[in-house]
């Protein structure tokens, strides 16, 4: 934090050590803000960053803060977390606790990857966060920590900084942050504060007032939200730029879902964005016309009626003839507007509905071909979507096993736990390891992407692995699937799932290959081996099916032994689930196709085909076909580059190179290397030449000065950096020298100038080494779950 080596040797720790620099007082007023004033900012965001600092390691509120992001994230507020690098005691300090508390790897971010966004995200909360989040670091050159980089929270739209109280941080100096005019204060505890807002939360979704308040006052404040809301309606109406259509899903299977739900209309609505819904349109998930009229939609009857009046419609299922018009999808919808639902853009079906769109002259937008990359997940509903049926899957099959998933012990008797075998652990199969596992089921899983294998661990799941060749073994197709594997590789599989089939009872499969069949895993022989009782959940039953025997969209028993489920509608048997999910995906995607302008400009539905995003899901535009998009687009971040043929001479020469020891590091009977031989009679002489010439005080000070080198490097450089503080390593080791020396000038005449400065030296030191103990001691107590 940029403290000097005086305040290091002499304080090194707490608020203030020593004589705090000149600095610039922070001018303004700090306005303070109740938790229902907070929670009504949360409510009306749609990008939160929340910043964790050392008050929340202090306050141990990880858990409650962890707790909050999952409702709003549930909300469809898009919710990510901002680790600075020093933030709390020592390098990855905040990671560990959020992990610990279970939240999300892939909505952490460190410093320098989200520092851009907070001029795009509605509120940035700090939860007992200062130093690291101070503007002065930017704005002051006179203060202590400028030039040190931080969070740059305030150029959010709003901030709320949480805090017990106004007092300055750890490096002492006042934070112009408390008093900008888009920041708020939420003081007090930072978990008791945090607690209080997830009460807030859940007596939202419940209509509850928060216990102990006062119930007359919380019921009124409830009313004057949701009559805020719909006196606000008509005037919002008034201001939308883009009508959003949303109609009945029409297919020969039992499809409940539908692309929008009300709570996430409301949303869209605040933005700008109207959406017309065909009557009676949501009522397979469960939600009526009156939720939707009361989110400000607008209800027609008349499908055609929806198409025509319409920038945008959006749909699920892939397009085809309406029955209530006889004419297509594609052509009900006027030239020049724009669809988004699944396309299957890689299939022969999807390509004829690229054809048919481009000669309708309408823009066609692919959601089953958003790049599988880490910007897009907000956006990917081939995730969201597979995750239900991962769960599902193993609800349908427990519905049917009759047994217990985890072993029993009762006075009944003894039962062991059931084994479950998963084929494919992409999102769908780590959603059903996950809950198979935590059923208390053992599961094992299979997939030929080795890549997948820490994640199936990481659930409980035992993986399977297959010794091949690197060039099976290499199997992620760039795209986020697996690619089509080789006939030894398959008849080596063959026989492991014949192997399996003998041990496990119920069998899921979800492997996939994008405009290809299933691929066949579960052979009949293999069917054969199960015990009489056991059941397959075949995932891919719209693609053919996986195991050899399954009839796509029905469940039947084979040889009156072993349920073959090959049901297609299992996503829509949780089809209020589904439809929150895909609405929440949508959303996301028009605030990514309706961004907002520059200063001066409206803001506007845009396909920017410049978007790697945006271009890798748009099929047609502008009357032409654009699908297959670049493969620059279309690699995700974890596909390996192909090796050139014509290089294969050379990258083999550049692997012997640098393999190659150098001289100088090659072992000497494996007890020491050649440069150490030559360095240590080079050292021996040197000292020898030394003692003959230089007199005896100029050695013994060398030798000081030799064994301070030794422990600095050892203390310091020698030292995993995630092992200490970077605010405290420094100076508990160079405590440690000073004692050292300390001990070594207090061995001379009691009385003298040195023996006194030695005393001293090694009581000062002293006091910065056990305060270092301390305060390790307090941080190691901050990683240990508090016991409810």
């Amino acid at each position: 934090m940029n403290r000097s080596i005086a305040r290091v040797l002499i304080g090194g720790f707490g608020d203030g050590a020593g004589k705090a620099p000149k600095k610039a007082k922070a001018e303004g007023t700090a306005k303070e803000v109740s938790a229902e004033d907070v929670m009504e900012m949360m409510t009306d965001a749609k990008s939160i960053i929340i910043v964790p600092g050392y008050g929340m390691a202090v306050a141990k509120a990880q858990h409650a803060i962890a707790g909050l992001a999952t409702k709003l994230r549930a909300r469809g507020v898009n919710v990510r977390f901002a680790i600075h690098p020093v933030a709390g005691r020592l390098p990855g300090h905040m990671n560990v606790l959020l992990a610990e508390a279970q939240v999300p790897y892939d909505i952490t971010y460190a410093m320098d990857d989200i520092n851009a966004d907070f001029p795009k995200t509605d509120l940035a909360l700090v939860l007992g966060a200062n130093d690291t989040v101070n503007p002065a670091a930017e704005t002051d050159p006179d203060s202590p920590i400028a030039g040190m980089p931080v969070l740059q929270v305030w150029k959010a739209e709003k901030t709320i900084t949480m805090k017990r109280s106004l007092r300055v941080g750890y490096a002492g100096v006042d934070n112009p942050l408390f008093v900008k005019d888009n920041n708020y204060m939420f003081l007090g505890d930072a978990k008791a504060s945090v607690e209080k807002l997830l009460a807030l939360v859940g007596d939202d979704d419940k209509n509850v007032p928060v216990e102990g308040a006062d119930v007359e006052n919380a019921m009124k404040k409830k009313e004057e939200k949701v009559d805020r809301f719909s006196s606000q309606i008509p005037e919002l109406q008034e201001k939308t730029f883009l009508k959003v259509g949303i109609c009945k899903e029409i297919a020969e299977e039992n499809e409940k879902r539908v692309a929008m739900v009300p709570e996430v209309a409301k949303r869209l609505l605040k933005s700008g964005i109207q959406v017309v819904m065909e009557t009676s349109a949501g009522d397979g998930g469960g939600f009526h016309d009156g939720e939707y009229a009361s989110m400000g939609c607008k209800i027609l009857n008349d499908v055609q009626e929806v198409y025509d009046s319409v920038d945008v419609l959006i749909k699920i299922r892939e397009p085809q003839v309406h029955p209530a018009t006889g004419k297509h999808e594609i052509d009900m919808l006027p030239r020049g507007k724009t669809m988004i639902s699944f396309v299957g853009p890689r299939t022969d079906a999807g390509k004829a509905l690229m054809e048919k769109a481009e000669s309708a002259g309408i823009n066609l937008l692919a959601v089953d071909a958003i790049p599988r990359v880490s910007r897009a997940q907000s956006l990917d509903v081939l995730s969201s979507q597979a995750k239900i049926a991962g769960y599902r899957a193993v609800v349908e099959a427990c519905n049917i096993y009759q047994r217990f998933l985890n072993g029993e012990m009762t006075a009944a008797g003894s039962f062991k736990a059931s084994k479950v075998l998963v084929v494919g652990a992409g999102v769908a199969g780590l959603a059903a390891i996950n809950t198979a596992s935590n059923m208390g089921a053992i599961v094992r899983a299979f997939d030929t992407r080795l890549e997948c294998k820490e994640q199936v661990e990481s659930l409980g799941g035992d993986f399977l692995v297959l010794d091949f060749s690197d060039e099976d073994n290499n199997s992620d197709s760039g795209t986020g699937y697996a690619k089509v594997m080789s006939d030894s590789f398959y008849k080596k599989e063959m026989e492991m799932f014949r192997e399996q089939a003998k041990e496990c009872q119920i069998i899921i499969t979800t492997a996939a290959i994008p405009g290809r069949p299933a691929p066949k895993l579960i052979m009949k022989d293999a069917v054969d081996n199960l015990a009489p009782g056991s059941v397959i959940v075949d995932l891919a039953g719209t693609t053919g099916g996986n195991c050899e025997l399954t009839k796509p969209g029905e469940t039947y028993v084979y040889d009156n032994r072993v349920t073959i489920i090959g049901i297609t509608d299992l996503i829509s048997r949780m089809s209020w689930q589904a439809s929150s999910m895909y609405s929440n995906n949508m959303a996301n995607l028009l605030d990514l196709l309706c961004q907002k302008p520059p200063e001066g400009e409206e803001k506007k539905f845009f396909i920017d085909m410049e978007d790697p995003v945006v271009r890798g899901m748009t099929c047609v535009h502008d009357n032409t076909i654009t699908f297959p998009p670049p493969e620059s687009v279309s690699k995700t971040n974890s596909s390996r580059p192909k090796p050139d043929k014509n290089s294969e001479t050379d990258s083999s020469t550049h692997v012997h190179e640098s393999k190659k020891t150098p001289v100088l590091s090659k072992r000497v009977f494996d007890l020491t290397t050649v440069g150490e031989l030559i360095a240590i009679p080079l050292c021996v002489g040197f000292f020898v030449v030394l003692g003959f010439f230089a007199p005896i005080s100029f050695i013994q000070q060398l030798l000081y000065f030799v064994l301070s080198g030794f422990l600095g490097y050892y203390l310091i450089w020698a030292v995993e950096p995630a092992l200490f503080s970077p605010l405290m390593s420094t100076s508990n080791s160079l405590s440690g020298v000073v004692i050292l020396g300390g001990i070594l000038m207090a061995s001379t005449d009691t009385g003298s100038p040195t023996n006194v400065l030695g005393c001293i030296a090694i009581s000062v030191a002293t006091i910065n080494v056990f305060g270092g103990f301390a305060v390790s001691y307090r941080m190691l107590l901050m990683f240990k779950k508090e016991r409810q």
